[in-house]
Parts: C-alpha cells; sequence; structure tokens
C-alpha cells in the first residue's frame, strides 16, 4: 500500500500572507494529541535534531519515557516565507494520550492535566493531532481529541494530521483516502464548533526513526505559526 510523501510542492497549497508581519522573530505554541503510543513525545525531540542537522536513530527513541505530566520542548528554525527571512521559536506541548477513564491509577490522563495547565496555555498556534500509520485505532480515535483542545483553540489556530511511522511500509493500516477523509472531517468538526475558524488544515506523514519528512514538518510550522499570528493580530 503506498502512503503519498510530502514534499514542500505538496505543502504548496497552504498560501501565508506574512507581507504584513514587521517583525522576523515570531515565537508559537504547537500542542500535539492523539493516542497512547503513537510518538508524540519523539516528535518534538527528532525534529530539534534534524533541525540541527542531525539525524535521528533508534537508540534516541528507544531512550524516550513519557511522563504523566506536560512536557515542554523548545525549537528555533530558519526559515525563508514568501519572501522574508525568520526565525520561529516553537514550543511544543505534549500532554499524556492517556483518555479519562481508561484505568491507569499511577498515570494522570489528558484530561487531569489540561484542568491543570489550562491556565498557563493563553493559545494554539497550531494543533498536530497525531496517530500511526499502522493503527487504524489510532487514526479512526482522532475525533477524541477535537472535544479535548476545543477549548484551547482560537479562531486562527491551524492544525496538521500527522502519521507517524513512515518506515514501516509493510504494516501500514491508514489508506491514502483515509487521511484525505480524516482530514476534512477534522476540519468540519472544529468549524462545527467554532463557526468563525479561519485556520490552515493539511497532511503529512513522517519517520521518528530515518527522518523522513521532518523537515517539511519543520517548514510547515514554522510557516504555519507566522500564519496563525498574523491572523491574530
Amino acid at each position: 500500500m503506498s502512503i503519498p510523501k510530502a514534499s514542500l510542492a505538496a505543502l504548496g497549497d497552504i498560501h501565508y500572507s506574512v507581507e504584513h508581519i514587521m517583525t522576523q522573530k515570531v515565537t508559537g505554541i504547537v500542542m500535539l494529541v492523539g493516542n497512547q503510543g503513537v510518538g508524540k513525545t519523539a516528535v518534538p525531540k527528532v525534529l530539534d535534531l534534524v533541525s540541527r542537522g542531525e539525524i535521528p536513530g533508534g537508540d534516541l527513541l528507544d531512550s524516550i519515557r513519557k511522563t504523566n505530566t506536560l512536557e515542554y520542548e523548545y525549537l528555533t528554525t530558519q526559515q525563508h516565507l514568501a519572501g522574508e527571512d525568520y526565525t520561529v521559536t516553537l514550543q511544543f506541548l505534549v500532554p499524556p494520550g492517556k483518555k479519562r477513564g481508561e484505568g491507569d491509577p499511577a498515570g494522570r490522563s489528558f484530561e487531569d492535566v489540561i484542568e491543570i495547565f489550562k491556565p498557563t496555555i493563553h493559545r494554539l498556534d497550531v494543533v498536530l493531532f497525531t496517530y500511526d500509520l499502522t493503527s487504524k485505532e489510532s487514526f479512526q480515535g482522532l475525533a477524541y481529541w477535537i472535544d479535548g483542545v476545543e477549548d484551547l483553540l482560537n479562531d486562527a489556530s491551524h492544525f496538521i494530521l500527522l502519521g507517524t511511522h513512515l518506515d514501516k511500509t509493510d504494516l501500514v493500516e491508514v489508506t491514502k483516502q483515509d487521511i484525505e477523509q480524516g482530514l476534512e472531517h477534522l476540519a468540519s468538526e472544529i468549524r462545527s464548533k467554532r463557526p468563525g475558524w479561519k485556520g490552515n488544515f493539511a497532511h503529512l506523514e513522517v519517520s521518528n526513526l530515518t527522518g523522513e519528512n521532518l523537515e517539511s514538518l519543520i517548514f510547515y510550522l514554522a510557516g504555519s505559526v507566522v500564519s496563525s499570528r498574523q491572523m491574530q493580530d
């Protein structure tokens, strides 16, 4: 089964109107949500490596341990967007993927953590709805996370439907048609909850192990943050 590989050209359908942004330094908030075990914690860590010209690998992924609180990661990238040079700082927020009521007394759920930290989260510029390409269950569960982040969104929040484990081609369960339909479903659900929503959205499939398409993800995130901030001004 073939999953289309992203390229900068594939992201060309998303237009960022940044001409009127006066500063070249922008900071944005990115939250990753999705079921447990889909690779949310790994994504910011491998993106940081890629942004510094390094290559991720199995040793790094094996060393990652998820905690039961809200994790923070930071990445600064230089990008050329709409004819301008920008230094974009991405602040990643990674809450647990455990849903309330899943029965792990040793760990907090997503809802528990959001209730604790919500007063400190003033807005989300980008949401990464994250799933595992080899697990259709993780893909079908994404609708749950729209309700989870609903109160944190604003009308300029962008989102990306992010599939992980692109390297496991023989085990892929989520088809191109699933992805396209899922993308439209997520956008429709957000519009129904926020009629004034005007954010951009796209899908991307990556490998935390090989680094495939991670540079494209950094580019999209930087452009999305700049675009979202302009919409909010």
